[in-house]
């Protein structure tokens, strides 16, 4: 008999489970909490950061990273997905230890979400059978959906020094990015083993030191950024992660570097957002350090065949994030020009989505922009969701059109692909193709599935082409994809699934 599959759920993240599924993750301050019905045979989990918003120093953050909201979420989409009335739910609490660093003043946020977890589960009349929380040490736990077994180890000295730590390698010119970057990264999973203030230096430390990941700073004295890592990167094929300011004057700069093999971005960290960046910082590396970089490419145009479809107004949705701008103008750039509607989540701060759209339009024989509220949804046009705002499908009169509103983040994302693909199961049913491509968590996945539920055609993007294979395959978990293709192929599954519509 096969062992369930694992699923690693990350910071702000969720999973449920109808079949067996063994859920796992890594806790220092933050804590999880399972919730299980060994009738029903349904268990979920959450991994939350903060136990409120009280606690947050922005107001964007993602509800699943506050214990109030992210528990009273699972406690609803458990009840959702359950095959039968729950009348036997029970929760075990895990997590909540002393471990935050000198640079977070907070130390009692481990035992605060503890606290909210045990209040807000009482609330709901949830019962707590089982609880491993507070002391000093992180934990490594995997939960058993089914039965409700939680299995934890705790990451003590022993522990920790069985375990390869990533080794990172810091070039930024800035010495107080350095600084601030080594202290965030310094931890249980990852080593800083060197800093370089300019590509000169960093060579050196690249032959030297042989690092996991490297963050690269896009403006640098001497050689750029972005020239240092085309110039590095097919000999020393290093996962790399750009920092940047992100403002527009350097979006330009990222989506070069994106093009030429950076796996991803990050924000230049600051001291009065540390609290609730670092881990986020932490995550990114992690993930990057996973992935195998692949050679840059040129893409090439195949020949631009009329796609023959019925005139009925079909549309396509497409989600993506860690590795998505490059898949996306992958796909869209095999696409012919008489394309239907198309509508596109990309993961990606303000700023970026501009720039990103402008960039598309000039590359493809098609309309690509930037959406705003209200614009009508038109054959040979793609919308773009802005970043920072959600983005979704509605129906005025006799029009389609897109509504972009000042949302609450949905699964520690604004845009959120799962807003996008809840309208359009909602407001296309079976006249849509969803398709989601790389990224990281499972932002989409749920949608996903409810445009397939709806009628649509769905494609999930296969793991060998995708930078992190974290939202198609917690899209094909849920069975929400219909059609696993590749990167390369996905452009003429659109065109087939188009033309098939034509048939109906």
């Amino acid at each position: 008999m096969n062992s369930p599959e694992v699923i690693n759920l990350g910071i702000g993240e969720i999973f449920l489970a109808r079949n067996p599924k063994i859920i796992g993750t890594i806790l220092g301050s933050c804590v999880s909490v399972c919730l299980f019905s060994k009738k029903q045979k349904i268990g979920g989990m959450i991994h939350f950061a903060l136990p409120d918003r009280t606690h947050a120093t922005t107001s964007t953050r993602n509800d699943l990273n506050f214990g109030d909201s992210a528990i009273l979420f699972l406690y609803q989409e458990l009840h959702r997905i359950s095959p039968g009335p729950i009348d036997d739910l029970a929760a075990k609490i895990v997590g909540g230890a002393s471990v935050m660093n000198e640079l977070v003043h907070a130390s009692s946020i481990g035992d605060l979400n503890v606290h909210i977890a045990r209040d807000t589960l009482k609330e709901l009349g949830v019962t707590i059978v089982g609880e491993d929380v507070g002391g000093t040490s992180g934990r490594k736990v995997y939960f058993y959906t089914e039965s409700g077994r939680l299995r934890v180890s705790k990451m003590e000295a022993t522990f920790i020094g069985t375990k390869k730590k990533i080794r990172a390698l810091i070039i930024d010119d800035s010495k107080t990015i350095r600084e601030l970057l080594a202290k965030i990264l310094n931890c249980n999973d990852i080593e800083v083993v060197g800093e370089a203030g300019n590509a000169q230096e960093g060579e050196k430390l690249i032959l030297a030191l042989s690092p996991d990941v490297i963050t690269l700073d896009i403006h640098m004295p001497g050689l750029d950024g972005v020239s240092f890592l085309k110039q590095y990167l097919p000999r020393y094929p290093i996962p790399t992660i750009m920092i940047s300011s992100i403002n527009m004057a350097e979006s330009d700069l990222v989506f070069k570097a994106l093009e030429a093999g950076a796996v991803d971005y990050l924000q230049k960290p600051s001291l009065s957002e540390i609290t609730t960046q670092s881990e986020m910082i932490r995550e990114k590396v992690i993930t990057a350090a996973s992935i195998k970089v692949k050679g840059h490419h040129q893409l090439e145009k195949k020949n631009q065949r009329k796609i023959s479809y019925s005139s009925e107004q079909k549309i396509v949705a497409i989600g993506a994030s860690t590795g998505g701008t490059e898949a996306i103008k992958a796909v869209l750039m095999e696409l012919p020009y008489n394309i239907p509607p198309i509508l596109i989540v990309q993961h990606i701060p303000p700023v970026f989505s501009t720039a990103f759209s402008k960039r598309l339009n000039e590359l493809c024989p098609f309309e690509v922009r930037e959406a705003s509220d209200g614009d009508e949804v038109l054959q040979g046009r793609v919308l773009i969701a802005p970043g920072g705002r959600q983005m979704e499908l509605i129906i005025d009169g006799d029009k389609k059109k897109v509504r972009v509103f000042d949302g609450e983040k949905v699964n520690r994302h604004r845009p959120s692909v799962d807003v996008l693909f809840n309208s359009v199961a909602k407001n296309a049913g079976d006249q849509a193709i969803g398709v989601i491509l790389t990224g990281m968590g499972n932002d989409g996945a749920a949608g996903l599935l409810r445009m397939r539920n709806a009628g649509a055609d769905t494609i999930g993007q296969d793991e060998e082409s995708c930078v992190v294979y974290g939202m198609p395959k917690a899209a094909f978990d849920l069975k929400a994809v219909e059609r696993v293709v590749s990167l390369e192929n996905i452009a003429e599954e659109i065109i087939f699934s188009l033309e098939q519509f034509k048939k109906r």
